[in-house]
């Protein structure tokens, strides 16, 4: 049996800092311990069905990591037996872990939303976001499977580095150490908002997709990486009519990049004003 939660597919400005500090690894000797799952406090989402932010007041030192509750029966809960409540792979996202189908020896640990998570049989998994749970639920099993796999050689890679702007900071743009080798950049997915916040090109799909080419750009820059070396997009979008019209402008931005998938957002996007938003992964040279 599993249970699973999507605090909606719509990320909002309060939830950018929800992904930021998220279980970045053992700390060096010198260093504090780093807050584990953001702060959430891991026994709620057994007990309580939801993702529960952690108080300080009420925090336990467990694998050189900080662990938050809600309170102390919670932390009581987990010091008699943390391995029942601790989120799967070390907190890290299970489909990166599992390798999340960019390519063959991509497994590889990548930040968290702690509102993107699923029990299935007992034990906790957390995504990066709240897209990719979706899909983890399509084929829980199959994917636990590929992870469970993959984590032998998964768990000792450096952990993930959250590149600041201009990539956006909700989800978060990580640059991630692959299982098989090398480096790779997560980015988005991108919306069409300028550096004031407001969306470019309201109501113009082909505006919007410049904007995003442009950001996408500018954000893969900064690890070194350029548009010639993404490997996969996954295009979120309400209206694939619509964006079929642009598939050039698609191409001059993000190339030919195999997989190359279309996912409609039914719901909508993360903006209301978005059409389309991009993610990208690409290979670091």
């Amino acid at each position: 049996m599993w249970r699973a939660c999507l605090y909606g597919l719509k990320p909002t400005a309060a939830g950018a800092g929800f992904l930021l500090a998220v279980l970045l690894g053992p700390p060096a000797q010198s260093e504090e311990p780093k807050l584990s799952i953001s702060g959430y406090d891991p026994v709620a989402y057994f007990t309580d069905g939801k993702a529960v932010p952690g108080k300080s007041e009420f925090e336990y030192l467990w694998h050189r990591l900080r662990w938050r509750f809600a309170s102390g029966e919670h932390r009581d809960l987990f010091v008699k037996d943390p391995d029942r409540y601790t989120p799967q792979y070390d907190g890290y996202c299970a489909l990166g872990v599992r390798a999340d189908a960019v390519q063959a020896g991509a497994g590889h640990k990548d930040t968290v939303d702690p509102e993107a998570w699923a029990i299935v049989d007992g034990k906790l998994y957390l995504t990066h976001m709240s897209q990719g749970m979706a899909d983890w639920r399509q084929n829980p099993s199959d994917f636990i499977k590929q992870a469970d796999a993959n984590w032998a050689a998964v768990k000792d890679l450096a952990a993930p580095e959250i590149l600041g702007p201009p990539c956006a900071a909700s989800p978060p743009t990580t640059k991630v150490s692959l299982r098989d080798g090398g480096h790779m950049v997560i980015v988005g997915p991108e919306g069409a908002s300028g550096d004031s916040g407001k969306i470019i090109g309201k109501g113009d799909i082909g505006a919007q997709l410049e904007q995003i080419g442009k950001k996408v750009e500018a954000c893969l820059k900064t690890a070194g990486a350029q548009l010639s070396d993404i490997i996969e997009t996954r295009t979120y979008v309400a209206d694939p009519d619509q964006l079929a019209k642009y598939a050039d402008l698609q191409k001059q931005f993000f190339g030919s990049a195999s997989p190359a998938r279309t996912i409609v957002q039914k719901g909508g996007l993360s903006n209301p004003d978005n059409l389309v938003e991009v993610m990208a992964f690409a290979k670091i040279p």
